[in-house]
């Protein structure tokens, strides 16, 4: 594991090279979290529930997703179709290790840094702006925890999937683009899910999105309880497995044919 543990480190501090780079955007998710908190304040002025839930509940789900988002949805895995089909990909299969877990070490590189800066711009929004926070029992923090890694490794195989693309098209950019305007009506990243009509809710749940941070953030507010908090966890592992299944599927199909194009 040393070997993982190097790449880890040096994905690190690859990460933070070009530090105005990195403090610009930062800085842009930081605006983002602001705005998003000072609308849903003004939306709750002069009313103390809306769509069903309390200004604390709502102002924790949006901040809460500001922060799952940055372990969640970003990734490192945007250039992985690229690195296929442009023949880089050769370089990595002749090291002596294991390219996914290769893949999971620099993941984690990368989720690391953008939590550690989005529990720093969290602090920030909660000196500036002072919502109300909901939080948790600890009992319930803990399965919490569980669901935001359930939902991180459905969003590393959903991107596996995406870098297959690369063994048999370089047009990969207008599907990603797609899936990450789906994910941000989807997933729960721009309001909590169930305000919608209940038949596009429904329709939601056979897919994976609202996994990825609709479902943890519910867990994090005390909305599931029972069979319910179990049974979204079983959907999120369900969802793991079948991600798993195919993406290592269509991984090795790709590199049985895989002739490295370019390198």
């Amino acid at each position: 594991m040393f070997k993982y543990w190097k790449l880890f480190q040096t994905y690190w501090s690859a990460g933070l090279v070009y530090r105005a780079n990195l403090l610009m955007w930062r800085f842009r998710q930081l605006l983002l979290t602001l705005m998003a908190l000072t609308i849903w304040q003004v939306l709750f002025a002069n009313q103390s529930q809306l769509f069903g839930y309390a200004q604390s509940q709502m102002i924790s789900y949006v901040f809460l997703t500001s922060i799952i988002q940055s372990v969640v949805l970003a990734t490192s895995l945007h250039g992985l179709a690229y690195e296929v089909y442009s023949g880089y990909l050769s370089l990595q299969l002749l090291k002596p290790q294991k390219i996914f877990v290769s893949l999971a070490s620099v993941e984690l590189a990368d989720k690391a840094k953008n939590l550690l800066f989005s529990l720093i711009e969290g602090l920030i929004s909660l000196i500036i702006i002072k919502p109300a926070i909901t939080l948790p029992s600890v009992d319930i923090l803990f399965i919490f925890l569980i669901s935001v890694i359930l939902a991180a490794l459905i969003n590393f195989y959903i991107c596996i999937l995406f870098g297959t693309i690369g063994f048999w098209s370089p047009e990969v950019w207008a599907p990603k683009f797609l899936f990450f305007m789906i994910v941000d009506f989807t997933a729960g990243r721009l309001f909590p899910l169930d305000i919608l009509p209940t038949v596009v809710r429904q329709t939601l749940t056979f897919t994976p999105f609202p996994a990825l941070i609709f479902i943890p953030t519910q867990i994090f507010l005390n909305k599931y309880h029972g069979q319910e908090l179990l049974l979204n966890l079983a959907i999120q592992g369900v969802w793991v497995i079948l991600l798993w299944f195919v993406s290592t599927r269509i991984w090795h199909r790709g590199i049985k044919g895989y002739e490295a194009t370019g390198s």
